[in-house]
């Protein structure tokens, strides 16, 4: 009885085998698709994707003189689409109220607000006068994806992961500090899920649910 066993043995060892060696096979495929790129090529890949959308929270700490530190939470939806020059950007409330819903097509901008709408062509001033929030939203979209705005920003990467770890930019006659955490994989590319950006007197958290890319 044992003799008539051994064939049936032997060609399940065989089958493991060869299933082992392609779970291998499709790991190592895997584990290309989500090899960490130099900082150039991590540049040039982000940069290609000229549409992408965002879903997460955002937080503003605003210290105040001799006062209680103002603060403000919400939860952000941004979709930008670079070749169009278009992005929505709604902030909402944790209660469901919404805080701000952007529309905006080059340099045009709709804002509502309370139900009602508000036109400019300076956005951050815009955001700004309704809602009195502080958001560098035309920098913040370089910043949020690891890349400098200006060709004076400071970008220091990890020297083991050669990902960002910090941005120093000057924008808008003020000094920004921008620090990034906890990345994750999207679309074949790592992305910061955790970000701390400071300028005097004011810091913005962001954490990042999701990330989206399209070319």
């Amino acid at each position: 009885m044992t003799k008539s066993y051994l064939p049936l043995i032997s060609l399940i060892f065989m089958a493991n085998v060869l299933l082992s060696g392609c779970a291998s096979k499709l790991n190592s495929s895997s584990d290309i698709s989500t090899q960490v790129l130099n900082p150039a090529q991590r540049a040039a890949q982000l940069l290609k994707n000229k549409q992408w959308h965002l879903r997460g929270k955002i937080a503003f700490i605003e210290k105040i003189l001799n006062q209680k530190d103002k603060r403000e939470s919400a939860s952000i939806a941004w979709q930008v689409n670079e070749k169009a020059q278009t992005q929505t950007l709604n902030l909402t409330s944790y209660l469901g109220i919404n805080v701000l819903q952007l529309e905006s097509k080059k340099n045009q901008h709709l804002i509502k607000v309370d139900g009602k709408e508000y036109n400019g062509a300076n956005l951050d001033q815009l955001i700004y006068s309704l809602t009195g929030l502080t958001l560098p939203t035309k920098a913040l979209t370089y910043w949020l994806k690891g890349l400098p705005y200006s060709a004076n920003d400071i970008l220091k990467n990890n020297p083991d992961t050669q990902l960002p770890m910090s941005i120093t930019s000057y924008f808008n006659n003020s000094l920004w500090q921008i620090k990034f955490g906890q990345y994750k994989t999207f679309n074949g590319i790592k992305m910061a899920t955790k970000f701390t950006i400071e300028k005097n007197g004011l810091l913005i958290k962001v954490a990042v649910k999701k990330w989206s890319f399209e070319v």
